[in-house]
């Protein structure tokens, strides 16, 4: 059986934006750049960034910085969803704030937080104290990486 070189892509998180149905993608592909088929969110960013410098070096500077915008654009909305979705998983697992503002503040990676809020081990998390919370979480998304 043969080994796939690429690593799957990662689950989409539940009520999050589908880049694949956004104006980002959209426009990605308009301007000529090849989206793969089950695309992660670092492969999207990565081909973006790549036609964008493409675009500006055949003199195209007004498509490079749309797809730039774009692509801001779309990372910092799904980044306010999923901190959004983040602060109601906090609130249903009836965590403490505190432990939600200092994610937050340590800018951890609010999709992944989400992603481990939402998985089927996130019961397990009911109640928990901040620091334990801290220690359980705070690895697995990024939280302190300033």
């Amino acid at each position: 059986m043969p080994v796939s070189a690429a690593p799957p892509p990662a689950p989409e998180v539940p009520g999050l934006p589908d880049p694949l149905k956004s104006d980002w993608v959209a426009l990605m592909r308009q301007l000529g750049a090849e989206v793969p088929k089950d695309p992660t969110m670092g492969q999207l960013t990565q081909r973006s960034d790549l036609r964008a410098k493409a675009l500006a070096d055949a003199g195209r500077g007004r498509d490079a910085a749309a797809l730039k915008k774009a692509r801001e654009d779309f990372v910092r909305d799904r980044e306010k969803r999923a901190w959004s979705l983040v602060k109601d998983r906090f609130a249903a697992l009836e965590l403490p704030e505190k432990a939600y503002r200092s994610f937050k503040q340590e800018d951890a990676d609010p999709v992944k937080l989400l992603a481990r809020l939402t998985n089927k081990r996130a019961e397990e998390l009911r109640g928990m104290g901040a620091a334990r919370l801290r220690d359980e979480l705070g690895p697995a998304v990024g939280a302190g990486k300033k």
